[in-house]
């Protein structure tokens, strides 16, 4: 009688942990999922931020499938822009929709591009001495005025 006893409750904690080892496999997909999501919206607001609101419309689909190859092909993306006149940002909405049918959007405003230059040179003048940088903070923490071209 104990041995039967022992096998039905082995048996009931061996299904609750296949169960839970199933669920566990199913939001761990489901969570790939959501990050790729996360990031193809990412890439397509980068894009109208990057070209401008304006000239995306002229230069890219506002809506289609992404390249085969690429680690969105099995989404499907919109993208809504409301162009808010003078002074007034856009309201750009986009849209990514996963082929098991889950969809995924943000919206945000983004200005248009002012000035005269179409697409300013966006490179510092100098280049960054990061290492430098960090040496001189470290300096000025422990006490010491020296710069680093003074140590060299």
């Amino acid at each position: 009688m104990d041995a039967v006893i022992a096998g039905v409750l082995l048996s009931i904690g061996m299904i609750t942990v296949l169960s839970v080892g199933g669920q566990a496999m199913t939001m761990q997909r489901r969570g790939e999922v959501d990050v790729r999501a996360a990031a193809a919206l990412d890439d397509l607001l980068s894009g109208v931020l990057t070209e401008g609101v304006a000239d995306y419309e002229k230069l890219h689909p506002l809506s289609g499938g992404f390249d085969p190859g690429s680690p969105y092909e099995d989404f499907e993306f919109e993208i809504t822009i409301e162009r808010g006149g003078s002074g007034v940002p856009a309201r750009v909405l986009a849209r990514v929709t996963h082929e098991n049918g889950r969809e995924y959007s943000v919206e945000t405003s983004i200005s248009e591009k002012r000035g005269e230059e179409p697409d300013p040179v966006r490179e510092p003048t100098e280049p960054i001495d990061r290492e430098a940088r960090y040496l001189q903070r470290q300096q000025q923490r422990d006490g010491q005025t020296a710069t680093p071209q003074q140590q060299q």
